[in-house]
């Protein structure tokens, strides 16, 4: 999962350089996928969110003659892509309240099986009593 989701940010970054970019698409975009993983209140989701072009005349006049509003925002907006990536390379994926509740049923070697593509899932699963595997679908539709 954590190749297929950085494999998901470089086209994102890969789109801040189409001809016919849109930032507000872009964020849109981007914004959804970040929650996903960190969650919506993570702080690489709220700058995505503050990314704006900055026409303005103050903003035009104090800068130098190079500024260019849209190249800034764009690379704002690949920094901070790149730091997503760098975070999931160096440290995985975040933990979700998912984990937790998973932490309650099964031992550490069997949610590796669970969260990971690989392993025989229906084997775990299949060790639940009836009424704890109740039980954990309840919370984990809870949770949502």
């Amino acid at each position: 999962m954590p190749k297929k989701l950085i494999s998901l940010l470089l086209k994102q970054i890969e789109k801040l350089e189409q001809p016919d970019f849109d930032l507000e698409a872009w964020k849109s975009a981007t914004v959804a996928l970040l929650s996903r993983v960190f969650g919506e209140s993570d702080g690489k989701v709220k700058q995505i969110n503050e990314l704006k072009i900055d026409y303005s005349s103050w903003a035009l006049r104090d800068s130098n003659a190079k500024y260019k509003p849209v190249e800034t925002c764009k690379k704002k907006g690949q920094a901070i892509l790149e730091a997503a990536i760098d975070e999931i390379e160096s440290f995985g994926l975040p933990a979700t309240g998912h984990s937790d509740i998973l932490a309650e049923y099964f031992d550490e070697e069997e949610q590796k099986i669970l969260l990971t593509e690989s392993g025989d899932k229906t084997s775990v699963i299949s060790k639940l009593k009836k009424k704890d595997l109740e039980n954990l679908v309840l919370k984990l539709i809870q949770h949502r």
